[in-house]
Parts: C-alpha cells; structure tokens; sequence
C-alpha cells in the first residue's frame, strides 16, 4: 500500500479538533503521515494539533494556500484533504487504497 498524507487545513478549529484527534491517531500509528496546516488560528488550534503529536505547519490564511502548504510538506506518495469537520469512514484509507490500486492496473 502507498504511504498516504492526510492533509487537514485548519483555522480556529479548537473544537472540532479533540474528536478529530481521536479518528487521526490511530492512521497515524498505522504509518499515516498527518498534517495539520495552519492559517493563522487565534484560538489555539495549532498548539492543541503539537501537543497531541501531530505536524503543524504554518501558513497564511486561505484553504487553497493552506492545503499547497500542507502538500508542499507531505511525503506520503498519496495526497488526501480532509477538513476539520469531516471525518473518514472505518474504511477510508483501505477503500482509497483499493480505488488508487485498482486505476492503476
């Protein structure tokens, strides 16, 4: 399986990050490299991401910019954007996985 980057563009989400946190850990510990790119959060987000033994990476403000930042980082072999208010199902990285083997076969 390709090493896959998950990369979360963040501003001033200290709220949804604890739930965040909590489906991320474990991708982590599976050899996931996370990312949490910062757009400047006054409320303490990029310190909650460190803490909890993430990568942050600071960027100016702007989803596009973040996630360019977040990327430029990355070195996984295999890119996935994920927002602070989503989350991937049990399956998520098996079923990204399964859909990059299978288009390049």
């Amino acid at each position: 399986m390709k090493r896959i980057s998950i990369i979360v563009p963040m501003l001033n989400e200290a709220t949804q990050l604890p739930a965040l946190f909590a489906d991320l850990l474990p991708l982590q510990r599976m050899d996931c490299e996370i990312i949490f790119a910062d757009g400047g959060s006054a409320d303490g987000s990029a310190n909650l991401a460190e803490v909890a033994g993430f990568k942050v990476v600071h960027s100016e403000c702007g989803r596009a910019v973040q996630m360019n930042t977040g990327a430029a980082q990355a070195s996984g072999e295999v890119l996935l954007f994920l927002h602070a208010d989503t989350r991937l199902p049990e399956s998520g990285l098996r079923d990204v996985a399964a859909a990059i083997d299978s288009n390049n076969g």
